[in-house]
């Protein structure tokens, strides 16, 4: 029993720093060519990398497609790392990285999870349906 107290409280311990983590809120995003190549013209192989240049165009250079929504979170250089950094593929949207990745333009929704309004990390939907 006392070994079951231990392994569960260890448990508990252990997932207490991604319960903290809270859904800070999220934004609808058009990827289009724009986005596939970084700020010096160099093609981007990563679909996370090509999700930060989304956000580097639309808050940095101004570059807005027509469904790109404002997000208050990747409005500087450091938050905007972040989402290379740590972003993950929602479920039933992993087909999603190879078809931008191939050059197709897609509607994305973006969910924003973080502590105390600093986003930590994203996770990548499809944005339609």
């Amino acid at each position: 029993m006392l070994r079951f107290a231990a392994t569960a409280l260890t448990c508990l311990a252990l997932a207490t720093p991604a319960a903290a983590q809270e859904l800070l809120g999220g934004y609808f995003a058009l990827i289009g060519p724009q986005d596939l190549t970084n700020s010096k013209g160099v093609r981007l192989k990563n679909f996370c990398a090509i999700v930060q240049q989304d956000r580097a165009n639309f808050h940095k250079f101004g570059i807005r497609h027509e469904y790109d929504d404002y997000d208050p979170w990747f409005t500087n250089v450091s938050a905007r790392q972040k989402i290379s950094a740590d972003c993950r593929i929602g479920a039933g949207s992993e087909y999603i990285p190879n078809a931008v990745l191939r050059g197709e333009q897609r509607f994305i929704r973006v969910q924003v999870y973080g502590r105390g309004g600093v986003p930590q990390f994203v996770v990548v939907h499809e944005g339609a349906g």
